[in-house]
């Protein structure tokens, strides 16, 4: 029994729309039947494929375009569906037309009618206190209400069936365990989406199964077959699920398990009743006498110019207006859903979008404070497709109170309707503290605020633009305010305030201070290169130089050295600076240079230390060589290297081990001067081919002399 549904035009195409209902009751054979629905201009508005299955039951509700319109149904086999192989019918239902046909036993037959201008029928409870009372329905449906009072030692079961789009395939039955005996049951169900609860006493610890049935068997799938989806929910009245079956499950018979009736005393919820008592429970449903506080109104904001601090209770206004906006994700109308708003016995609705409302639609609603607020979103026809594009949000003084749509309405149908329940709050009495400035002359005066605060105001040549009085040259710079300068960072007069440009001076480095030393009167730039005036001998050879003077002061004393030995023959009694490596002793030697023998220098003294031969024996050639070499800048042994230059062993019978540095030259003379042999640095020397005798051995090291005799035996 399923249906193919097309649809050629958009819901809601025009503002002036109306609607028509379609029902079919097949015959025995499903698939011979078909329909079409065609405007005036012949096109083809909606159509179905072949119906499926034994005596299919199917039904279409389309929103048309006022206009005219033909309805057609076919038979392939020509028999219609009445008659020898069923009773089967169809009917046409607008807002001024109810046809049934019972009688269509052709191939084909069409009946035309037209579409007036009318609001689509809500199918709904009307029945106040019922659970599912719909205050927005305009046609009767199944009312459920409150569970029974049962017997002591009963517990109440619900039963929540939500019909699919096929709700007349569905069926149900609870049965004893063991006897299996049917204790309630539940079928014919019609209106698509509406829940509908029954609820069935069943003795405590009992034990029950529950069956669900399908006669197509596919379960309450409908989104199977591009309808809604529907479920079935055995429930207590605590709230549990004893068992559930819907959505996309298919079966023809699907049961639960075993069920055991537990006890179940749902609490009955008691606090102050009295709304007057801050202790208040708008939930409360026996007063357990706990009002204690009565309901002082005022303003409760310690910030508020009118705080009262007596107050416990925040006063409002009575009513205001609130601003309820509805959304469309794509812009394109909500296609049959719609929202209603109702507080208390007011209701508005149904409020919906149409193509030219766009993505966002506004509509002014005045709500009462504190009032409890429902708003419901209902969808119907096909509208469920496209109901994840819709939204809305309330707002008012004190912003938005309630929003919804999108993710929860993808499977609003499945909960038909969505509900949202808040509570609006108008503005309050409590006046907000203003801190402003209250004087009217100043720039940011404030005629809104009622408590005194700073106050701006412009400053010398200016306006409360921060735009100059008098600006002649236009360059932002008041003119009392401009400044001549050099305006060259680099120069030495730049003057970083100046507005209008002026000469400017190369900056020189160098000491500034008159009483400095280094004084430099070109100088306009301080370098901290000033050196203070410090007097002293600023002549390097005196005995009292001083390095730190920079001024002579006339104290220089000029060295005279000289021998200042009393005991020296040549002692000077004039000399300040000690030569005493100058002064002349008598060295006890029998021969020397000059006359007497006895007078000798430092050079003297350190050859006949070198070479004792010099003062014992003789002063012949070799001792002048090594005077002289002393004159000309060697004083001592350590300067001609003896103290690594080594000579061994003396005498010696042939081989001569010399160690000296790479730098060190030597030469082998006879004792009468002939020149032998010659090397430089380290080597053993081979003297095997001399004969024996004395000979002498000259060292030049650095450019100084060294003169060793060498005994060869």
């Amino acid at each position: 029994m399923r249906c193919l549904l097309f649809m050629l035009l958009p819901l809601f195409a025009t503002a002036q729309t109306g609607w028509v209902s379609i029902s079919i009751q097949g015959d025995a054979y499903g698939n011979e039947t078909t329909w079409l629905l065609r405007d005036s201009s012949d096109a083809i508005v909606a159509g179905s494929a072949p119906l499926q299955g034994e005596y299919p039951y199917v039904e279409a509700f389309l929103p048309l375009p006022v206009g005219d319109y033909t309805f057609t149904i076919y038979d392939s086999f020509g028999d219609g569906i009445c008659c020898d192989f069923g009773e089967g019918w169809f009917s046409i239902n607008t807002c001024v037309l109810d046809t049934t046909v019972y009688d269509f036993n052709a191939s084909e037959q069409t009946i035309p009618f037209e579409v007036l201008a009318c609001p689509p029928p809500i199918f709904g409870c009307m029945q106040q206190g019922a659970l599912n009372y719909h205050p927005w329905a305009t046609a009767p449906a199944p009312c459920d209400f409150p569970p029974v009072q049962c017997e002591e030692g009963y517990n109440n079961i619900l039963v929540t069936v939500t019909p699919d789009t096929y709700a007349a395939e569905i069926s149900w039955d609870l049965i004893t365990i063991p006897d299996g005996e049917v204790i309630a049951e539940g079928s014919g169900y019609s209106i698509v989406g509406a829940p509908i609860v029954e609820a069935v006493c069943l003795p405590v610890s009992s034990e029950f199964k529950v069956n669900v049935y399908d006669t197509f068997g596919d379960g309450m799938c409908g989104s199977c077959y591009g309808g809604v989806d529907g479920n079935l929910l055995v429930s207590n009245l605590c709230g549990e699920t004893l068992y559930y079956v819907g959505d996309t499950t298919q079966y023809e018979v699907v049961s639960s398990d075993t069920i055991v009736i537990d006890p179940c005393f749902p609490p009955i919820p008691q606090g102050c009743t009295d709304s007057w008592f801050t202790e208040y429970d708008p939930g409360a449903v026996i007063d357990d006498g706990s009002c204690q506080t009565e309901v002082i109104l005022g303003c409760t904001d310690p910030q508020a110019i009118n705080f009262n601090e007596d107050a416990n209770t925040l006063e409002t206004e009575n009513n205001c207006d609130f601003t309820l906006t509805l959304t469309d994700g794509a812009g394109d109308g909500w296609f049959g859903s719609w929202i209603g708003v109702q507080q208390g016995d007011e209701i508005w609705g149904p409020l919906t979008m149409h193509p030219n409302d766009e993505f966002e639609k506004e509509i002014q609603i005045p709500l009462y404070s504190g009032e409890a607020v429902r708003v419901m979103f209902f969808t119907q026809g096909n509208a469920e497709t496209t109901a994840s594009q819709c939204g809305f949000y309330f707002d008012g003084p004190n912003g938005v109170f309630m929003e919804g749509g999108t993710n929860p309405w993808s499977d609003a149908i499945k909960k038909f309707p969505f509900k949202y329940d808040g509570v609006p709050v108008c503005g309050d009495f409590c006046e907000p503290a203003i801190m402003g400035c209250t004087l009217s002359f100043a720039c940011d005066y404030n005629p809104e605020a009622n408590v005194d605060g700073d106050c701006t105001f412009p400053i010398e040549y200016y306006g409360c633009d921060n735009e100059c009085i008098n600006d002649a040259d236009g360059d932002g710079v008041c003119d009392e305010l401009e400044v001549e300068g050099c305006q060259d960072s680099e120069a030495y007069n730049y003057n970083e305030d100046a507005t209008d440009p002026a000469d400017c001076e190369d900056v020189v480095f160098g000491c500034t201070d008159p009483i400095m030393f280094n004084y430099n009167e070109e100088a306009n730039t301080e370098n901290n290169s000033c050196v203070p005036f410090i007097y002293g001998c600023t002549i390097p050879e005196a005995l009292n130089y001083d390095p730190t003077a920079n001024t002579n002061n006339g104290s220089c004393e000029l060295p005279m050295p000289g021998c200042m030995d009393p005991d020296a023959a040549n002692y000077n009694v004039y000399a300040n600076v000690p030569a005493n490596e100058d002064c002349l002793y008598d060295a006890g030697c029998i021969t020397g240079p000059g006359e007497p023998y006895w007078a000798n220098d430092y050079c003297y003294s350190w050859v006949i230390e070198v070479d004792p031969y010099c003062c014992e024996v003789g002063w012949d050639a070799v001792c002048i060589e090594m005077h002289e070499y002393c004159s000309q800048g060697v004083t001592n042994v350590e300067a001609l290297g003896y103290n690594s230059i080594q000579i061994w062993p003396n005498p010696t019978s042939g081989v001569l081990n010399f160690q000296a540095p790479a730098e060190a030259f030597a030469d082998v003379y006879s004792h009468s001067g002939q020149l032998l042999m010659s090397w430089q640095g380290d080597r053993e020397i081979d003297l095997t081919s001399l004969p024996n005798g004395l000979y002498e051995i000259v060292i030049n090291y650095k450019g100084r002399i060294r003169v060793e005799r060498i005994v060869k035996q």
